[in-house]
This record gives structure tokens, C-alpha cells and sequence, in this order.
């Protein structure tokens, strides 16, 4: 007994050891085989930070775990992610590892993950990944059966999965959040039940800007007799609901690639109001299990048909209805009553076109104040023909009554009465005689206040309906100390709010006080933070830029814009009486003579702000400048901190012009290295007193004096590129010395001078020696100003005749072959001659 007892164990070990040891063996046979049979069939980049292989995991199953799996398009998509998976498992035969007739997969399991699919406009897609095949059904077929991987599935199963579908040429957009899910079923048989359930966390969809679901959970349960071989699903028990809303669904769904047929029906035997209010997320999201409820409530749907893309849809039917009912909170002292629906959505089958929306009436009563809407769309991709009346008075103050505001007062008087119906067709033919458009909606008395945020008040406000124009007052809005005065006329309001198109204007815009760094996010403004990050951007902007500080101008508004802003503040400046023009157009803002008082002088301007690529937001404009001052520029522009710290210590006023065109940082600040531009500037009263650069100047040629220097006139013509500024040679007259420099300094705040120095009669001279060459490098904070000596020494070589020369060499001690030769007289000359000159400094400039 204890013999077999012992043999046991050490078969128990024996094969515990060889699970433990197996998966070495294997690993890197699998792994070369995952990337190489990978690398055959996708036209992608793919990769995984690990393989592992368990024999305990799924035992008697082997399985083989990718950890941090990701696959990313090529060309367009180059920069998208498709997929990124924290881990990817395959549950796999044993056996099968041990030879040579291919690998049974029969459980698949992924975990965490994020896939991103996208239609780009011209209709190509990111999941388009497959190589193309030139081989014959028969070759594929032969080809499979030679595959060393077997699939024969029975589990797979997903965990917080996310999913984005963003098809910009259908216009529609979903995102589904913490997906859960499993199928099981014998997927590799003719015909199989497959038993599915998943459940969604959040899943809102919009299309053409309507948001038709927002932050909805979904949960299906399903048996499915699937007839895999003829792509037909029909639907068995299931279960399905949509946050409180209860149904079951009944039909088939047939994959006929292209198109997918259906005949479904929605059966929602248990639905009340209390659950069509569900569909509402600010309701669902608030206390919804004390939500009280009163009134009846139907809700029926239907699909029928084809369904090919876009351009073909099944006959369906959408029809809600609810009468007489109520709702309220047991905590809050009021509620909404009187609450009747009547909405219906049909197609009969083929075009979207087809599609009818009515929703006669949707009313309610609010504290006691009625309000109703009726409204209707035909023909809603071609040419909408469309109807709304609205009418009834909100009071905004007794929506705190009847809904749990949390850390948020709310006032106001809203006034609607207005109707509005026509054809989409005649507003772009401007046809306004066959337009109905009248009525006038009002807002009095609005206070919005919310935690950590600036009060908001309107205190009146008044829009007019006409067929041709919407009309806004003069309106006023107090966000905190800012203020901004506004009254327009917009043009096309209808085409602009029924189908996205251009909506044209004339605005007047005015201002006490506006601080725009209210408006921007939490960008930081820490010069040494920005100067490390500009010198090492790039001209790549990625998708960090649609979530950061950029203002985007909308591509569909064509308004004319005058401004007039007594005081406005951008991040460390302030502007006083800013007046101009403003052409707002194709996603650009074009400014034309916009001037304000600023930096202690005037600038007007001319330029264009864009983001028409957003991308890449771009500014290119003129400026002309008046007066401003050295130091109140250093100090608010940051720019100016990072490109030209020497501003720092000049002490005066200087006036000029600069053109710029550069890209924008997400913050707004320009994006340096891709800076390019040129100007001038000039200045007739500037003090140097404190500059480095200066004081090792007058350090190196013994001049105290120069470090207390002051300039009368002055100008500075300069370029900008590739992350430097140039200048051209300039002039500063240092008493009777004139310092002559040019160069570039970079964002690095780098120096890369040279200069020349010339000489006054009274400073003497050596071999006609009018001027003292100096390389000044180093950065602004630590300059390194140093004498040219070699240079000096050819000048005073090349200043003198050929005679000159030759007794020049005779005085510094050369020999008569040396002298005799012109090329190697210079030579030898000029080294002497440098040793000497150095020695004349020395002694001369005292």
C-alpha cells in the first residue's frame, strides 16, 4: 500500500513537474508561429509585450495568454490603434501541442480592451487589415487545411471592453463603455444554439448630431438557433433591456453580404412611464428607484427588410405614446404633471429618405406653468420638410423644486411662442415667401450658479422669428467680473440647425472687462515648463490637441464680427480699447486693423487665426508696433521670455513691424520650432545697463565704461526660422566706440554673435588696426564674449600694401625665404602678427 501510495506521488510530481516545464519548451515555437502566421495574413502592425502558456489555467486545455496585444492600420490609420487588449487567452488541446497536424483552438477570452473603428469620409475603413487573397476558392480552401491552427470554438468571451465606432461618412458616432460578454455554442458545426448574454455600462449614440441615446445600460440575454451555414439567426427565450425598459424580441436575423435581412418585432409587455422616463439620463442617473410615477404608457417597434449600409433600410415602426402622467421626487416638494407624448417614427422600406418623425404633442406642466411642443420631419435626407410650434413659460426657479439640483442655483423666466415650417430647399433658394417663420422666444432674469465656477447672469434676452432671420437683442451676460454685450442677426438658422449648413451673420460684440484665462482650462503659464517643451516639440500635433486649451472655430459660420473690448486679458497680458473687425469663415477668424493698448505702446494687427485642420491650429498675422515697452514686454509675453530674454534688462520704448506664421501649442502659445517670420524694430532711447552680454564686452576689451552704455537710435532688422532668430548686421554707438553685430540666438536661448568694435582716432592703432573683432557665445544668463585675434591679425595683414608686408615680416623677424614668397609671407605673418596684436591690446586699451 505505501509502495503504490509512493509511486503515486512521484507520478503526481512527475507530471506537476512537467506542466511546470512544458511551457518553456513551447513558448518560443509559439510565439515565432503567432508573428509569423500574424504577419502572413494582416496588412497592419502588430505586437505583444508577452506570451505565456499555462497547462493549469484551463486544464485538461493548454492555454496561451498575449499580454498587452495591439494592432495598428498602416497608411491613413498609421497612427491608429484598432485594437489594445491587456490580455488575450486561447484555450487550446493539449495533444494537439505534441505534433504536427496543427494547434485546436476552442476558447477564446479578452480582457480589457479598447477597439476604435473608423469610416473616414471617402468610405475606407481601419479594419480593412486583411492582405488581399489572388488564390482561388479551392487554393483557400487547401490553404486553411494546411493551417497549423485548428479553430474549433465553443467559448468566447469578452470583459471591459470598450468600443468606439466613428463613422465620418454616415455621420454617426457610437461609444460603448465596460462591455461584458459571452458566446457559447458549437461555432464550428452547420447549425448550433448559440447562448449569448452581455451587458453594457454606457452606450450613446448619435447621428448627424442628434444624440438618439445617451449613457445607456444594456443588457441582452439570448438562445439563438443558429444555421451557421446559411448566416441565419433565430431568435429563441431572450431577454433585453435598455436601463429600466423591459422587452423581449421575436424574428431572425439573415447575413446576405452585402445586406443583412430581418424580420424582429419588440415586445414590451411590461413597460410603464415610470420606465420610459429611463430614457431620459439626467432622470435615470438621479435617485430613479424613488422616482414616484402616475400615467399610462405603450411602446412598440418593428424592423422588416434589407438593411444595406445607408442607403437601404428595413420597414420599421417606432410608436410611443403616454397619457396623463406624472412624476415626482418623494424629497422635493413639487413635481411634473400633465406629462402627454405622442411620437411616431416610420419608414416604409428602402430610403432613409423615407423616414417619417411626428411628435404631436409633447406636453407637460411645470409649477404650474404649461408648456407644449409639436413638431414633424418628412424627407430628412434630401430636402427636410419640417415643422415645430413651441409654446408655454418655463420657470427655471421651480426646476429645483421638482428635480435635485446638486451644488447649483438656477433662476429665470423662459417665454417661448413660435412656429417655424417649410421646406429645407427654399431657405437655401432663399424663397422666403414659402417659409413660415414667426414668434418670439425671451429669457428675463437668469442666474446660474455652480460649484467652483463664475456666476451667470442674463438679465434679458430676446430672439425673433422671421422667415429670412433670427433676430438676437441686445443681451448682456455677466460670467463672474466678465461681462460681454452682443446683438445679432443670424441667416440660414434653419439650414444651419436642420442639416449643419453654413449659418451666416452680422455680430457686435462689446466689453468692460473680458479675461479669457477664465475660458481656458488649467493651462499652465510656467515660462521654464514652456521654453523645455517648445524646444523639444515637433511639428506633430496628436489627438492631445482636441482635448486641451484650442478655441475651434466652427467651419459652418460665416459671420461678420465688430468688436469693441475696453479691457481684455490673455494670460499674462492685458489689452485696453481693443477695436476691429472680425471675418469669421471656414473655420478661420480673420482680423483686419484689430487694435488694442498693450505692453505700454499700440498694436494693430492683421493676420488669420485657423483651425481649419485641427489638428494643427495655425496663426499667421502682422503686426505693427508703437512704443512699447522693453521691460513690460519681457514681463507679460512669454514668447519674448523665451526668444529674446535680453528684453529683460532693456530699459526704453521700441516701435517696428513683425510678421509670424507658426503653429499653436494645445495652450494657444505658439509652437516654436515651427515659428517663422521677420521684422524690424527700432528704438531711439535704450539703456544697457545690466545686460551680460554687454559687460563682458566692455570686460574683454577693457572698457568699464561701455557697461553703462546708453543708445540713442537704433534698428534691428531680423528673421525668424528653425527655431532661431537672425539678425542682420546692426550698429549700437557706445560713446565714441560703435559696436557693429549680428547673428542668432535660439530657444535654447543659445548665442551666436559676432561682432566688431571700431575704433576711435583716439584710441591709437597697430598696423592700421581699426577695429576689434569679438565671437560672443554661451547663453542670455552666461555669455561668453571672447576676442577674434586671428581675424584682427588678418586685417592687419590684409590692410597694408605688398611692400608693407614684406617689412612688416622683416620687423616680426621673419627670414628672406620666408619673405620671399607672397602666400607664405601672409601665413607666417598673420600667426606673428596675432601674438602681437593681442600684445597691443593689451597695452593700448586701458
Amino acid at each position: 500500500m505505501k509502495k503504490g501510495l509512493k509511486i503515486a506521488a512521484i507520478v503526481v510530481g512527475v507530471l506537476l513537474l512537467l506542466m511546470l516545464i512544458l511551457p518553456f519548451a513551447f513558448r518560443g515555437k509559439i510565439t515565432t508561429l503567432v508573428k509569423t502566421e500574424g504577419n502572413k495574413m494582416l496588412n497592419a502592425q502588430f505586437d505583444f509585450k508577452s506570451l505565456d502558456i499555462s497547462l493549469f489555467r484551463h486544464f485538461p486545455k493548454a492555454s496561451v495568454t498575449l499580454s498587452d496585444f495591439w494592432l495598428c492600420g498602416t497608411g491613413e490609420f498609421a497612427n491608429d490603434t484598432l485594437i489594445q487588449a491587456e490580455e488575450v487567452t486561447a484555450a487550446i488541446n493539449l495533444l494537439s501541442l505534441f505534433g504536427d497536424s496543427g494547434y485546436d483552438i476552442y476558447k477564446i477570452q479578452i480582457d480589457n480592451t479598447t477597439l476604435h473603428a473608423i469610416v473616414l469620409p471617402n468610405g475606407k475603413v481601419n479594419w480593412d487589415i486583411m492582405k488581399p487573397d489572388s488564390l482561388t476558392p479551392a487554393q483557400l480552401e487547401a490553404e486553411a487545411a494546411e493551417s497549423p491552427f485548428k479553430v474549433r470554438l465553443q467559448d468566447v468571451r469578452v470583459n471591459q471592453m470598450n468600443i468606439v465606432f466613428d463613422d465620418r461618412q454616415a455621420n454617426m458616432y457610437a461609444d460603448i463603455r465596460n462591455l461584458n460578454g459571452r458566446c457559447m455554442g458549437d461555432l464550428t458545426s452547420d447549425r448550433t444554439t448559440l447562448q449569448l448574454e452581455a451587458e453594457t455600462e454606457s452606450l450613446s449614440y448619435r447621428m448627424n448630431g442628434i444624440p438618439f441615446l445617451s449613457n445607456a445600460n444594456i443588457y441582452a440575454k439570448m438562445d439563438v438557433d443558429a444555421d451557421l451555414a446559411h448566416s441565419k439567426f433565430t431568435l429563441k427565450k431572450n431577454e433585453f433591456r435598455l436601463n429600466a425598459i423591459k422587452a423581449d424580441v421575436d424574428g431572425w436575423v439573415a447575413m446576405k453580404d452585402p445586406a443583412i435581412d430581418m424580420d424582429l418585432k419588440m415586445n414590451t409587455n411590461e413597460v410603464g412611464f415610470k420606465e420610459i422616463l429611463s430614457l431620459v439620463p439626467a432622470l435615470y442617473a438621479k435617485e430613479f428607484e424613488q422616482l414616484k410615477t402616475e400615467g399610462t404608457a405603450t411602446l412598440n417597434a418593428s424592423a422588416k427588410g434589407l438593411l444595406q449600409g445607408d442607403s437601404i433600410v428595413p420597414q420599421f415602426n417606432i410608436d410611443l405614446k403616454v397619457k396623463d402622467g406624472m412624476f415626482r421626487y418623494p424629497s422635493l416638494p413639487a413635481g411634473v404633471d400633465q406629462i402627454n407624448i405622442q411620437a411616431h417614427i416610420q419608414n416604409p422600406g428602402g430610403s432613409m429618405d423615407g423616414t417619417e418623425i411626428k411628435v404631436n404633442p409633447f406636453s407637460f406642466r411645470l409649477a404650474g406653468n404649461p408648456f407644449q411642443v409639436i413638431a414633424s420631419v418628412k424627407t430628412p435626407i434630401s430636402d427636410p420638410d419640417f415643422r415645430a410650434e413651441a409654446k408655454g413659460t418655463l420657470n427655471l426657479g421651480m426646476i429645483k423644486q421638482v428635480y435635485p439640483l446638486e451644488e447649483m442655483e438656477l433662476n429665470g423666466i423662459v417665454n417661448a411662442n413660435m412656429q417655424i415650417a417649410g421646406r429645407l430647399s427654399n431657405i437655401e433658394k432663399e424663397q422666403y415667401d414659402r417659409i413660415e417663420a414667426s414668434g418670439t422666444v425671451g429669457l428675463t432674469n437668469m442666474n446660474l450658479q455652480l460649484k467652483d465656477m463664475p456666476e451667470v447672469k442674463i438679465l434679458q434676452s430676446l430672439l425673433t422669428f422671421t422667415p429670412k432671420y433670427l433676430q438676437l437683442s441686445e443681451t448682456t451676460v455677466n460670467i463672474g467680473k466678465n461681462d460681454l454685450t452682443a446683438d445679432s442677426r443670424f441667416e440660414n438658422y434653419m439650414g444651419y440647425a436642420l442639416k449643419g449648413t453654413t449659418l451666416k451673420g452680422v455680430l457686435n460684440v462689446r466689453s468692460n472687462y473680458l479675461n479669457l484665462n477664465d475660458f481656458m482650462g488649467t493651462a499652465s503659464t510656467d515660462s521654464t515648463a514652456k521654453v523645455t517643451s517648445a524646444a523639444t516639440a515637433t511639428t506633430e500635433n496628436t489627438q492631445a490637441t482636441q482635448a486641451s486649451g484650442i478655441i475651434e472655430v466652427p467651419r459652418n459660420i460665416d459671420f461678420q464680427m465688430d468688436a469693441a473690448m475696453k479691457q481684455v486679458v490673455f494670460d499674462q497680458m492685458t489689452f485696453a480699447q481693443m477695436n476691429g473687425k472680425l471675418l469669421v469663415k471656414d473655420g478661420k477668424v480673420d482680423m483686419k486693423n484689430l487694435s488694442m493698448n498693450t505692453l505700454g505702446g499700440n498694436v494693430v494687427m492683421n493676420g488669420y487665426y485657423s483651425t481649419a485642420d485641427l489638428t494643427k491650429p495655425q496663426m499667421d498675422a502682422n503686426f505693427k508696433l508703437s512704443n512699447l515697452s522693453f521691460t513690460q514686454t519681457y514681463k507679460e509675453l512669454n514668447m519674448a521670455r523665451q526668444m529674446a530674454p535680453i528684453f529683460e534688462n532693456l530699459k526704453g520704448d521700441y516701435s517696428g513691424q513683425l510678421h509670424v506664421l507658426t503653429l499653436l501649442n494645445p495652450d494657444m502659445s505658439p509652437m516654436l520650432p515651427t515659428m517663422q517670420g521677420s521684422g524690424s524694430l527700432s528704438t531711439k532711447d535704450l539703456s544697457l545697463s545690466g545686460v551680460k552680454a554687454i559687460e563682458q564686452i566692455a570686460q574683454a576689451v577693457n572698457k568699464p565704461e561701455l557697461k553703462e552704455m546708453k543708445v540713442k537710435d537704433m534698428t534691428l532688422n531680423f528673421t525668424i526660422k528653425e527655431g532661431r532668430v537672425i539678425t542682420q548686421p546692426f550698429d549700437l554707438k557706445l560713446g565714441e566706440y560703435v559696436l557693429n553685430l549680428s547673428g542668432s540666438t535660439g530657444l535654447d536661448q543659445t548665442i551666436d554673435y559676432s561682432g566688431k568694435i571700431k575704433l576711435p582716432a583716439s584710441a591709437g592703432g597697430f598696423a592700421k588696426l581699426s577695429t576689434i573683432d569679438l565671437k560672443i557665445g554661451g547663453n542670455f544668463t552666461s555669455p561668453k564674449v571672447s576676442l577674434d585675434t586671428k581675424s584682427m591679425a588678418n586685417q592687419a595683414v590684409e590692410s597694408v600694401a605688398e611692400k608693407a608686408v614684406s617689412e612688416l615680416g622683416k620687423k616680426l623677424g621673419l627670414d628672406s625665404a620666408v619673405t620671399a614668397n607672397k602666400d607664405s609671407l601672409k601665413q607666417k605673418v598673420t600667426e606673428k602678427a596675432t601674438e602681437k596684436v593681442l600684445n597691443f591690446l593689451k597695452k593700448k586699451i586701458k
